[in-house]
């Protein structure tokens, strides 16, 4: 780093990058840091050596893939705005599994079908949640495993969507309970079996849009669904969602899909990636 790069405070450098990555212009900056006090000549001189250290010029390529993705996200999108039906969800009473993979699960597309549900009483319910530390569950009921028996006792199921050899999850909640806008990490397929659950679901391109907020954006498609006992919503791994269940409820989530893989993960950023090439310059 040059001496002018140097001579400006930590906060102030970290200030300059931070905006040189997003595209400001240096006369802007110069601009701003001369009416902070810092002598024109100099401030000048501060920029330029930003953006000539070898640091920032990586994260500038780095930096330019990710705005590029950013748009290639905004493309799909407007695509995805210009197709029949796009402000909703499809609600099928009847849904083939061909139609089923075919048009919504291998398309990343949410869908409401129908199974079977007995409504839930107090005895149908202790059973649902026996071996369940209920009180201990998240807002959610996440990551509670079902005994096959009782679940099986409350809802069938349409057949050739899911192994129902493989148990799903419970997810509970107390009345006027909402949950945050969230990825759907996996597949799943959520049957409401008590109460109401009001939806909203947000397509996975708007993910640079929604990522670090409580709530989707005024310009960020939401598709708004309603479920009941019996309902059946496919969240699409990828997608956002977040839910509010006026008088509580509970609903069971399955995620053993009968694909030719049960379910696929999206974990960002998990896998470590391989170095670019190196420079052809040599060290020596």
């Amino acid at each position: 780093m040059t001496r002018a790069g140097a001579s400006l405070a930590p906060e102030w450098r970290r200030w300059v990058v931070e905006n040189l990555l997003r595209g400001a212009e240096v006369e802007d900056l110069v601009s701003i840091l001369a009416r902070a006090g810092v002598e024109s000549h100099v401030a000048t001189g501060a920029v330029r050596a930003e953006l000539e250290d070898p640091c920032f010029q990586g994260a500038a390529r780095a930096v330019a893939m990710h705005r590029k993705l950013e748009g290639l996200l905004d493309l799909y999108g407007d695509l995805y705005r210009q197709a029949p039906g796009h402000d909703r969800v499809d609600r099928h009473d009847v849904l083939s599994p061909g139609d089923f993979f075919e048009r919504y699960y291998f398309q990343n597309r949410p869908v409401v079908t129908r199974a079977t549900a007995r409504p839930l009483d107090v005895a149908a319910w202790e059973r649902l949640v026996a071996g369940v530390e209920v009180d201990g569950v998240t807002a959610a009921g996440r990551d509670a495993p079902v005994a096959p028996a009782p679940w099986r006792e409350l809802v069938a199921l349409p057949e050739g969507l899911v192994d129902t050899r493989v148990a799903p999850r419970l997810w509970w909640e107390k009345a006027e309970t909402r949950g945050a806008l969230a990825p759907a990490r996996r597949n799943v397929l959520l049957c409401q079996v008590h109460g109401r659950r009001l939806a909203r679901l947000v397509p996975a391109f708007a993910l640079h849009r929604v990522q670090g907020a409580s709530a989707a954006p005024e310009d960020v498609p939401v598709l708004e669904v309603e479920l009941g006992p019996g309902s059946l919503v496919l969240l699409p791994v990828g997608w956002w969602y977040s839910w509010h269940a006026p008088e509580g409820g509970a609903a069971l989530a399955f995620e053993a899909f009968l694909a030719p893989e049960p379910n696929v993960d999206w974990a960002p950023g998990r896998k470590p990636r391989e170095p670019t090439p190196p420079p052809r310059v040599r060290l020596d």
